[in-house]
């Protein structure tokens, strides 16, 4: 069966790692940011669609999923997949001390976005019974870490909305995957914020080597989405999934 896959947040990061998997096993992606990925682009170009949305904008979000390109993507699709992995980890601070407009970008890019775009792929697709849903989650909407109370409230979310959903009847399998601490941008920049209470913390854990190649954590992932474990647990860790050679 072919894959068609749509990816938020596909021009760098994990996001990128992600689609380039898929694109190498000859998935048709369509990949949502703010920005494009030139160099995905170069090499797949019959493969790879692009739109450029900013997600934590609610209005631009909601012309995204009633756009005809995005829509007659999801219709044509003989299993689609969503990997809602656009997200922010700011603010990065104590309570008292947030920044207003970061604390709204984050909900709607961490919440809104991938609510708004999980109904619409559902509402959207020939069959409900052959979408996949994967929100990028983490280990901070599962255990508390001071500076991440809107960072983890979010992904936490995210956790109880694949955990509900996953219990409907109308067969959609839906995951909130925690990705580990995988090493990119956002990582670098958690490092260089003195806002941040875990700041040393996340410097150790790099200058350890103790951070996750994005390529590999995105090749362990497609592993994963495409083994009999997909779905079977609606909240899971990629560091705890034991996969067959």
């Amino acid at each position: 069966m072919s894959e068609t896959v749509i990816i938020t947040g596909h021009s760098y990061g994990l996001g990128a790692a992600l689609a380039a998997a898929w694109l190498q096993c000859d998935a048709c992606v369509l990949g949502i940011a703010r920005s494009t990925n030139p160099a995905l682009a170069a090499t797949y170009p019959h493969t790879l669609q692009e739109i450029q949305c900013d997600l934590a904008n609610p209005i631009a979000a909601l012309a995204l999923i009633h756009s005809t390109p995005f829509r007659r993507f999801c219709a044509e699709a003989e299993r689609l997949w969503l990997f809602n992995n656009a997200g922010t980890v700011a603010p990065s601070a104590p309570l008292g001390t947030q920044d207003d407009e970061q604390i709204a970008l984050a909900v709607n890019l961490n919440i809104t976005a991938p609510f708004l775009l999980s109904n619409a792929v559902v509402a959207e697709a020939r069959r409900p019974d052959n979408v996949n849903i994967v929100h990028i989650g983490s280990g901070a909407g599962r255990k508390a870490y001071p500076g991440w109370s809107i960072y983890g409230a979010s992904k936490a979310a995210l956790d109880r909305h694949a955990a509900s959903a996953a219990n409907e009847e109308r067969g959609v399998r839906i995951v909130s995957l925690a990705p580990g601490t995988v090493d990119t941008a956002m990582q670098e920049g958690m490092r260089r914020d003195p806002h941040f209470p875990l700041r040393e913390h996340f410097a150790k854990i790099h200058a350890d080597g103790g951070l996750q190649n994005a390529n590999d954590t995105a090749l362990k992932i497609l592993a994963y989405c495409l083994s009999e474990q997909f779905g079977r647990e609606a909240i899971v860790d990629i560091r705890s999934i034991e996969l067959p050679l």
